[in-house]
């Protein structure tokens, strides 16, 4: 299986729905919908062969279109930092466990920086009884209570920064907020985790300067995608219901999307 994507606005959005409803069967509204999203978007899952006719029917018409796996790498691919050095040739990433990447600046690729959520919604029915005067004299006192019945909501949500950096080699380290230990910027170190995220990806452009760089992820990433697996799930109890999304995957998919995007040469 593969997801189609698209990772630039269309020149001419009616053209390039008008296109996509051909190419895929969906309908002019339908396809219109696919298109509305801020690119990288995903149009579709399907079958490989269907996947690559899509892409060239898109590009034909003018879109920069491209089809990825849908196993897509995730955070198990890559090198998950816990501490950094740079020097004057590159940077080297150390994760907790295992070996350490190295990249020299010429070799970069990218730098994507990114938002993942985790949010929980619950609703819960709650029942209580309350002393009815009503009732009490409607029924000669045998009914002296009245159930009421609402409905309780509640909210979490958790963020967190990470920044991709990818080699020309295809290696990717992974540097996130919670893992990273910032002593090791030294005297550049700031007392919250947001500015020092924005210190280290400022000290990575200034190194890697031929590298493309992004910062679309921040929005994009924090958002469930549709054609994804695993991103919602939903608990449902007599009383209770519980929703859980997830935008790990949703990152991950978008980041791929746009590494495949330069290493074609239809970005930037």
């Amino acid at each position: 299986m593969k997801l189609v994507a698209i990772v630039r606005v269309p020149t001419h959005p009616d053209v390039a729905a008008r296109a996509l409803a051909q190419a895929s069967g969906l309908a002019l509204a339908e396809a219109r919908m696919r298109l509305a999203p801020e690119p990288p978007l995903l149009l579709a899952r399907l079958d490989s062969d269907s996947a690559d006719a899509l892409v060239a029917a898109l590009r034909k018409a003018g879109l920069a279109a491209l089809a990825i796996p849908a196993d897509f790498p995730s955070d198990k691919d890559r090198t998950v930092t816990h501490s950094f050095s740079f020097d004057s040739a590159g940077v080297t990433f150390v994760p907790r466990l295992g070996e350490s990447m190295r990249a020299a600046w010429p070799d970069v690729l990218a730098i994507l920086r990114g938002l993942r959520a985790a949010r929980s919604e619950s609703s819960r029915t709650e029942r209580s009884k309350s002393f009815s005067v009503g009732r009490s004299v409607l029924t000669g006192g045998l009914v002296m209570t009245r159930t009421s019945t609402k409905s309780v909501r509640s909210s979490e949500e958790s963020t967190e920064q990470v920044i991709l950096v990818y080699e020309r080699s295809g290696r990717v380290a992974l540097l996130s907020e919670r893992e990273l230990d910032f002593s090791c910027l030294g005297p550049d170190m700031l007392p919250s985790s947001t500015g020092n995220m924005l210190e280290l990806a400022k000290l990575l452009r200034e190194g890697a300067k031929v590298a493309f760089y992004d910062e679309r992820l921040l929005r994009l990433g924090r958002r469930p995608l549709p054609f994804l697996a695993g991103g919602e799930s939903l608990f449902q109890r007599a009383t209770t219901t519980r929703t859980l999304v997830d935008t790990r995957g949703s990152l991950d998919a978008l980041a791929d999307v746009m590494r495949r995007a330069l290493v074609e040469g239809i970005l930037p």
